[in-house]
């Protein structure tokens, strides 16, 4: 048999019937009267307890079921009256409730092009005469700039402790706090162009079997990739220009090449004061080309809330005053990766001598014999250029806040709660870079030399990072205090809905605990952007890097809670 706590609340009434006993008050002052002969003194209790009839003794009998709080109030010409009780084990002068919640938050994207706006394309910068490169290659998408937008949405899980109470006057406390785990949302180029294409291995057996469908299968341990990197290109490696290296199965050196430089995307940079042609230029990237978005939040608020305003049977409405504190840590980051060679599938007679030019749809297509020709510049010690960026951006954001608090339901049944709030919030920004090669590593060419046809310009110290960073790496920091309005919107339900399953009703844990679904939308203004506050600004041999100007936006997050509330 199962005894429920709450029977331990009658176990005092049951006492206090059973020993027939009135409890009184402490006795109050005497009050002035006749005392005549055989009469007791004034304020004197006569025998048996009786007080002298007129005179001011005991103060009235004080009954044991009387409320602690009698509150009366009037609505609609109608008097009300609400009294609580307060004896025994069910004395609560306050209501408390807690939640223990698992969140799940969908972030904001970040803004803004990945480089420098209003710079020429790499299809500009290789047709100088504006006569095109080859037929249909300006509708494809030529080594273009990517927008961060492309990043897929940043989900991140979380945890969050909220509750507080209620007093008999329906005035209370709240507070709320949780943490957002680090989560990271990736775009890989690469993946994505290969995703519409025939693995290697298929290719392979493709172009073995005349474009049959053969039955013996190509069995391969190593990629394309890791053959460019690690063999072709390698440090150290004389470049095979000849196309007469072999790597079996894989084919020559050009057939590598061909199924494995792909048309990726460009980042575009200005070249700071002192232009060599146009003031920007955009480097290409045919091995890799990644970005990262990397967030964690986090925080807490407390806030007071008043006697409600608006109270009928159902509805609630209570003011509140409080004070938050958030943090948004935001990391973006891009890393790239392209062969310094130049190859061209069918340029014109402007094209410049280092262009890297695919036709329009190009790919693998392993029954088209090899059309491009690839060529090495003279000086570099290593032919893949690595770059990257890393930009990190941590707001740390405190101040006052205000708004509404509302149920809506009854408190043993289905209740959904909800809160409105705004704040102005002291916003302390702190954004750190650090990058390396960032830049046109290609070079423009200015004026071909009428017997090499190798007059190149570059803005840029060598490339190779093998031993460490090279002569292009940059750093910045910056950092800033501003006001950063703050709006919440926040929606949760409490459903009795444990003691209906089985197992869980069995459960002391959940003996008094309902279901917890809820969703809260955050909207903070004037918030770095860690790629809109870089300007791509780099010629490392005149001494411009890439370096902040801070550019703020509107940081947001929908965040939906599953949980459990205790209430108590």
């Amino acid at each position: 048999m199962r005894i429920r706590h709450s029977l331990k609340s009658l176990i005092p009434v049951i006492l206090m019937l059973a020993s027939a006993r009135i409890a009184q008050a402490q006795s109050g002052p005497p009050m002035p009267g006749m005392a005549g002969p055989g009469m007791p003194g004034p304020g004197m209790p006569m025998a048996g307890g009786q007080q002298i009839p007129g005179s001011y003794g005991m103060y009235p009998p004080q009954s044991p079921y009387q409320g602690m709080f009698e509150q009366t109030y009037q609505r609609d010409g109608t008097w009300f009256q609400n009294t609580i009780g307060g004896f025994g084990a069910a004395n609560r002068p306050r209501d408390w409730f807690v939640n223990l919640d698992y969140t799940k938050s969908y972030n904001r994207k970040l803004h803004g092009l990945v480089g420098a706006d209003g710079v020429q394309t790499y299809f500009q910068q290789n047709d100088p005469a504006s006569d095109g490169i080859n037929p249909g290659l300006s509708f494809y998408r030529y080594f273009d700039a990517a927008n961060a937008r492309i990043i897929p949405d940043l989900k991140t899980n979380g945890i969050r402790l909220s509750g507080g109470f209620w007093n008999p006057d329906g005035s209370g406390f709240l507070y709320s706090g949780g943490y957002q785990f680090e989560g990271t949302s990736k775009f890989d180029a690469r993946e994505q162009e290969l995703a519409g294409q025939l693995s290697t291995a298929a290719a392979l057996q493709f172009q073995r079997d005349a474009g049959q469908i053969g039955y013996q299968p190509f069995i391969l341990d190593r990629t394309d990739l890791d053959i460019v990197k690690n063999d072709i290109l390698a440090p150290g490696v004389v470049f095979d220009g000849t196309d007469t290296v072999s790597y079996g199965t894989y084919g020559s050196t050009f057939d590598v090449l061909d199924r494995t430089l792909l048309n990726l995307y460009g980042l575009p940079t200005t070249s700071g004061n002192l232009p060599i042609v146009v003031n920007g230029e955009t480097a290409p990237y045919d091995l890799e080309f990644n970005l990262s978005h990397t967030i964690n939040t986090g925080g807490a608020n407390a806030a007071w809330a008043f006697s409600p305003v608006y109270d009928n049977d159902k509805i609630k409405v209570r003011p509140i005053v409080g004070g938050r504190y958030f943090r948004i840590d935001e990391t973006f980051q891009f890393d790239g990766a392209s062969t310094l060679l130049a190859y061209t599938d069918d340029g014109d007679a402007d094209t410049p001598i280092n262009a890297k030019v695919f036709l329009p749809g190009d790919g693998i297509i392993p029954t088209t014999p090899t059309v491009r020709t690839y060529v090495a510049p003279i000086g570099p010690t290593s032919l893949i250029v690595y770059s990257y960026i890393n930009s990190h951006v941590v707001s740390n954001l405190s101040g006052p806040d205000l708004g509404f608090q509302y149920e809506l339901g009854r408190t043993k049944g289905i209740q959904v709660t909800g809160s409105t709030r705004v704040a102005a919030m002291f916003n302390n920004e702190r954004l750190k870079m650090r990058g390396d090669n960032i830049g046109n590593f290609m070079g423009i060419e200015v004026v071909p030399d009428p017997i090499t046809g190798a007059n190149i310009s570059t803005r840029m110290y060598d490339t190779n990072t093998s031993q460490g960073p090279s002569l292009n790496a940059f750093a910045d920091t910056d950092s800033s205090t501003h006001l950063s309005p703050l709006f919440e919107q926040t929606f949760n339900a409490q459903v009795p809905i444990f003691d209906r399953v089985p197992v869980l009703r069995d459960m002391w844990q959940l003996e008094d605990a309902r279901l917890s679904v809820g969703w809260t939308f955050l909207m903070i203004g004037q918030v770095a952007d860690p790629n809109d506050s870089i300007v791509y600004n780099s010629s490392p041999v005149t001494g411009e890097f890439l370096h902040y100007q801070a550019d703020r936006s509107t940081f947001y997050q929908n965040t939906f809670n599953l949980g459990i509330n205790w209430s108590y």
